[in-house]
């Protein structure tokens, strides 16, 4: 009878828990703001406004923008980063993002970000190339991470957004011409 005990513990114990699935991004900031958004969470489905302290993530700030979810399903930039704010050459706090983001395309690819991230009360990922003017070869690379916060744990009131940009030389560019929209997207995954 002892070892059929035995058996069954050790079967039980060898239950394995299947390892979380790899990260979409490759950016150490972006390891940095999703490691530090889930601590924050504390086992809750989204960390609070009042659980990020500036003081905590110093590197990443340049990066930062705080977007509140307002009503009739608009965003407004609560606080832009100077990073942000130099990459979008304007300073939008206090602006809803449907009156100054560029273009009906992009502006319905963006706003779809941040829809399905509170939507779905999950971190989201996307990178996209942006293109030239003359639409030929890709500019720019931004890399993006949706964070939700919430105050009651249920409704998503404010996306905690972490915004890269990577210039790519003319060099590069000059070697690989797209046909392309405005931008590509590369990566899209919810976290």
């Amino acid at each position: 009878m002892g070892s059929v005990n035995q058996t069954l513990l050790a079967d039980h114990d060898d239950t394995a828990v299947a390892p979380p699935p790899p990260r979409p991004f490759s950016d150490p900031r972006m390891d940095q703001a999703y490691d530090y958004w889930a601590k924050k969470a504390a086992g809750r489905q989204m960390p609070r406004r009042a659980d990020i302290d500036p003081i905590d993530i110093p590197r990443l700030l340049p990066d930062v923008m705080l977007v509140d979810v307002a009503e009739g399903g608009r965003y407004r930039y609560r606080l832009i980063g100077t990073g942000n704010t130099q990459a979008h050459g304007m300073n939008a706090t206090g602006r809803y993002l449907d009156e100054v983001l560029p273009g009906r395309e992009y502006k319905a690819h963006v706003l779809g970000l941040y829809d399905e991230s509170v939507r779905n009360r999950r971190a989201l990922y996307s990178e996209c190339l942006f293109m030239s003017a003359a639409r030929n070869a890709p500019e720019r690379h931004t890399k993006v991470l949706f964070l939700p916060l919430s105050e009651d744990g249920d409704v998503v009131n404010i996306v905690f957004v972490v915004q890269i940009f990577l210039y790519i030389e003319q060099a590069t560019r000059e070697r690989h011409f797209l046909d392309a929209p405005p931008y590509r997207e590369i990566v899209h995954a919810l976290l």
